[in-house]
């Protein structure tokens, strides 16, 4: 006489069924390296939501390019788990090199949105970013442990008003147009303590005109009580006419005044310079308000 199959309780029951949903998770991930086996070593990407699968012992490599001078990228990215305990995901961002540049990881059952976030500075440099995507912690090699989203933004930069990010050279220093009488404002300059920490400006100043230039620190992002933005306004002989700083995150104003005077028939502009540093892991949106008159 056979014995009576005996009957599964839910708690078994609910985890043959995740068995099941994994194995078929690890199946669809499996026919996808089969089919496309390029994209499971590197995807090129742009902006917007990407999803893929978290999985044991698995690299996954995203790239973004190319990148605009000054150009910030921010990757938002977000676990979802498939088993119940156990599991790792580790994502790094790098560099056109394979430089590592930053790196998060969220541990089984958190599903906390991690950020990533670098700007490039005006040659660009970096020209491009990978995101690596590592799964660890699982029970086998090819493990699905879950899935993620990950966000990407690319954000511009708007220094001086002239849509791309002020130089970090001298030669190359972006003109502020401000050389005719009248007041200018430029709202929207930025700079960061990651690749983009320095901008340097030039105006140029007409024989019997003075200017007016203020600096003000408006939003800093990041923390760090030795962190510092430095201004340095130049002749064209490199010479330090005057100097500030604010420290983060005050908002302190830098302001200078400058005459340049009529020498006899002479009608060559003035060089002039302005060199913003910054320093530490934090970013600094600032405004730059010029006003130029005629005389003193």
């Amino acid at each position: 006489m056979e014995a009576a199959d005996e009957p599964h309780d839910e708690s078994n029951g609910l985890m043959d069924f995740k068995k099941e949903i994994r194995a078929f998770f690890f199946f669809i991930f499996s026919s996808m390296v089969l089919v496309f086996p390029l994209s499971a070593q590197e995807r090129i990407i742009g902006e917007g939501e990407h999803r893929g699968f978290i999985v044991n012992e698995g690299r996954q490599v995203f790239k973004v390019s190319p990148i605009k001078p000054g150009q910030t990228i921010q990757v938002f990215l977000s676990p979802h788990w498939i088993i119940e305990t156990g599991g790792k995901v580790e994502w790094n961002l790098a560099d056109q090199d394979e430089v590592r540049l930053q790196a998060s990881s969220k541990t089984n059952p958190e599903v906390e949105p991690a950020i990533l976030e670098w700007t490039s500075n005006s040659q660009p440099r970096p020209s491009a970013y990978t995101i690596n995507v590592l799964g660890m912690g699982g029970s086998f090699s090819g493990e699905i442990l879950g899935q993620f989203t990950m966000q990407v933004y690319l954000w511009d930069q708007n220094d001086g008003n002239a849509g791309t990010d002020a130089p970090e050279t001298y030669e190359k220093a972006l003109l502020l147009p401000v050389s005719e009488p009248g007041t200018y404002l430029f709202e929207e300059n930025f700079i960061s303590g990651t690749a983009d920490v320095y901008d340097i400006f030039k105006i140029n100043i007409k024989p019997n005109h003075s200017l007016t230039l203020k600096a003000t620190p408006l939003h800093w992002q990041g923390s760090g009580q030795k962190s510092i933005v430095r201004w340095e306004f130049l002749n064209k002989s490199f010479r330090l006419m005057k100097g500030g700083s604010s420290p983060f995150p005050q908002l302190t104003p830098f302001a200078v005044k400058v005459f340049h005077p009529q020498v006899k028939a002479e009608t060559k502009p003035a060089l002039f310079y302005l060199l913003v540093k910054i320093e530490g892991e934090v970013s600094l949106i600032y405004t730059l308000q010029a006003e130029m008159k005629e005389g003193r």
